[in-house]
């Protein structure tokens, strides 16, 4: 578990960062969050055709 310091030191690095390198930061997470998404719909629908 990081401590108090390791993350302060994280938020000052991003808030160091400039406002295209942030969202660049985001864009990948949410392609990330729609990458999983799209995968448990398509496990979902899987089991919906095959059992």
């Amino acid at each position: 578990m990081p401590n108090n310091w390791d993350i302060g030191q994280k938020a000052r690095e991003l808030d160091e960062k400039s406002i295209s390198e942030r969202v660049k930061i985001e864009r990948h997470s949410i392609k990330r969050v729609a990458g999983a998404l799209f995968i448990y719909f398509l496990i979902i629908l899987s089991f919906y055709f095959f059992l």
